[in-house]
């Protein structure tokens, strides 16, 4: 077994090797990751964005621990918070694409995945830049720094202040729920954000806004 420095050395070398050419390689793994969220048999895309911001969203601001750096959430007890619930699904999708480019951190796949999952679904292009490194267990975050949509609007401000982010911020982040659907064996409720699912754009504001909301009574 590799000591936890041998592991940070090797893992920088990945990514110093992979930013000798980032076109190159931006190019590359943008194709792969592509064919590897929508395919004959899936169509992964808001999954891609949903791992990208959780692997992300567990940054503190007062410590820099946490955060897309260390690609930690293949781990326990990160793997098992239950706001990751379903995310093992979107890892194993990326999984052969790590295999296949040694050279390039899991970090830094996870996080281009977000931003080719928006871009293929209609969403503005978004810069990207190497030089995530994978970490080990040891540098897992806590459980529990992620929303709970069960909570209020205090929770979002402790979770989104704690990583730096303003109120207009935590709107604008919060407009990527316009991808995607809940899933009861998830997160405890049921149904898509919008009518459409597979595609960025503005309608889970407009629906806020614009449409009547009613509570639904169900058993979820």
């Amino acid at each position: 077994h590799r000591t936890a420095c041998q592991f940070r050395q090797a893992s920088m070398k990945r990514s110093s090797a992979a930013m000798a050419d980032p076109v190159a390689n931006i190019q590359s793994l943008t194709s792969q990751i592509r064919q590897a969220l929508a395919n004959k048999k899936i169509y992964a895309g808001p999954l891609g964005i949903r791992l990208a911001w959780h692997a992300s969203g567990t940054f503190d601001k007062a410590d820099s621990s946490g955060g897309s750096d260390g690609s930690t959430m293949r781990f326990e007890p990160e793997s098992t918070d239950g706001a990751n619930a379903g995310l093992g699904i979107a890892r194993d999708v990326l999984e052969p694409i790590v295999k296949a480019n040694p050279l390039v951190s899991r970090a830094d796949i996870w996080t281009l995945a977000g931003k080719v999952a928006i871009e293929m679904m209609g969403g503005p292009q978004i810069p990207f830049n190497f030089g995530r490194t994978d970490m080990d267990a040891s540098k897992c975050p806590a459980n529990g720094r992620l929303p709970d949509a069960a909570l209020g609007a205090q929770h979002l401000r402790d979770v989104f202040y704690r990583m730096g982010f303003n109120d207009q911020e935590i709107v604008v982040l919060s407009g990527a729920h316009t991808v995607g659907r809940c899933h009861t064996s998830r997160s405890g409720f049921d149904g898509p954000w919008t009518h459409s699912a597979t595609t960025f754009n503005n309608a889970y504001f407009k629906h806020i806004l614009e449409l009547t909301w009613e509570q639904r009574k169900w058993d979820g």
